[in-house]
């Protein structure tokens, strides 16, 4: 086994880490303390400047201050210099309605963040196992079980690999004092609970449990990074313009999942293993689940997986002029002779075209959304047909909840993209032609329905 600072050496080598200021953050106990040791050690080998920085919490009274005194009378006696910041960590819970052990996190690394250069932590082996096992206790992946990177950024843990036994021996030998922070001596975290009774319970298994679940963690990051690149492109193959995901069905059941958490992520839905899984099952029966139960549906049709946003059906009285039902989606209703309408039709090819008979209309013809059960015959069809067949073999999943519909006391007269019912059709005896444009704006991102 080599010795703890050859370690720490040796890592800061495969970085690439010289001639730099590399920060310690320093707690005081003994994880924090071999670390800064080891650094100092490292320091004429690699022409490092070491610094280090302490974050005072005030979660423990004068425990706190005791942490902070020892952290600055050993930096003074060690030649470092050190920065100390407090942090209303109470305060910040309340602020963001987190447990204190979350805005204690948070709190430090809002002080590491501004803090130039590179920070060095003190994660080890111990720590990395007792995240293994949080996290599958909590459910996870396998990104999850990657446990704590070796690097992140600025972030450094050169002792990702020592175990606290190791470190207590390496400072015990060196003759280096430490506090403890006595909340670590009960179980009332779920870490704590961890370390106290799993891991021991691991190493009477194999006392090597911990460098075991290192070596592991190392094997998982990397197929991690593979499974990721082919996601990455599986994604970037299936991603079409309007946001849908086509063609997913025919990648790996593994690629799927992972393109589908990152699709749900991206719209700021619950991607969890079940909604995942959900997800999934669409790819092969097709049909929608809200996802969040706050009206984004994801929907798969035809081996095209998207998103649509469920609100009340909507409709409104036709005006002569522009009428609006959905927004950027402008329905243009113009009244012309029968002479005028067959003298000079009108298009444009931003528009969907279509004219009826303005005659036939009983009471006032009303605009609307998709309603449940409509059927209704074409004009130049012998049967009526049942406009959700129409729309599923017919028309994109992306623009079926935009699609127009006019109705008047006797039912549908108009159905855009389908055209005028037979009885509404423009006939030799149509007196006032009633024409209709349709513009859809082309950057709809989310579908209205």
């Amino acid at each position: 086994m080599p010795h703890l600072s050859d370690t720490v050496i040796a890592f800061l080598r495969r970085e690439g880490i010289r001639d730099c200021t590399v920060t310690a953050a320093l707690s005081g106990g003994a994880d924090s303390v071999c670390l800064l040791r080891c650094l100092l050690d490292a320091a004429p080998v690699l022409g490092l400047t070491i610094r280090a920085v302490h974050v005072e919490h005030g979660l423990r009274g004068e425990e706190s201050l005791r942490d902070a005194a020892f952290c600055t009378e050993l930096c003074m006696q060690w030649q470092v210099p050190l920065h100390v910041e407090s942090a209303d960590v109470r305060g910040y819970a309340r602020a963001h309605r987190c447990s204190e052990e979350t805005a204690a996190r948070e709190c430090r690394y809002a002080v590491f963040d501004a803090i130039p250069g590179l920070i060095a932590t003190a994660h080890t082996a111990s720590d990395n196992l007792e995240t293994m096992l949080f996290r599958m206790a909590r459910g996870t992946g396998m990104h999850g079980m990657c446990g704590i990177p070796p690097r992140r950024g600025k972030y450094l843990r050169p002792l990702l690999t020592c175990t606290r036994a190791e470190i207590e021996g390496f400072l015990k030998e060196r003759g280096i004092g430490y506090v403890t922070d006595s909340t670590n001596l009960t179980d009332d975290h779920a870490r704590n609970l961890l370390r106290h009774h799993a891991v021991p319970v691991l190493q009477r298994i194999n006392p090597a449990a911990e460098r075991k679940a290192a070596e592991l963690c190392s094997i998982l990051r990397e197929e991690d990074a593979y499974l990721t690149a082919l996601a990455d492109a599986a994604y970037a193959e299936c991603m079409q313009p309007d946001g849908s995901l086509r063609g997913l069905s025919r990648q790996p059941a593994a690629l799927q999942r992972r393109c589908i958490a990152r699709f749900l992520e991206a719209a700021g839905l619950p991607c969890g293993y079940h909604e995942i899984l959900a997800v999934q099952a669409l790819l092969t029966k097709g049909g929608a689940l809200d996802a969040d139960r706050s009206g984004t549906v994801v929907a798969c049709t035809q081996d095209t997986l998207f998103l649509r946003e469920t609100q009340p059906e909507v409709s409104a009285r036709l005006q002569i002029g522009e009428n609006v039902l959905f927004s950027g989606h402008i329905v243009f209703a113009e009244l012309i002779s029968c002479e005028e309408f067959r003298k000079s039709a009108r298009f444009h090819r931003k528009f969907t075209f279509s004219a009826l008979d303005y005659d036939i209309i009983r009471g006032y013809a009303e605009l609307h959304s998709r309603r449940p059960g409509l059927r209704m015959r074409p004009a130049g069809r012998a049967h009526s047909i049942r406009i959700k067949k129409w729309l599923s073999e017919q028309v994109s999943p992306m623009m079926r909840p935009f699609i127009h519909y006019l109705s008047d006391e006797q039912g549908l007269l108009w159905v855009e993209g389908l055209g005028a019912a037979a009885h509404a059709a423009v006939t030799d005896q149509t007196k006032q032609v009633l024409v209709l444009r349709v513009s859809h704006q082309t950057d709809t991102k989310r579908i209205q329905d």
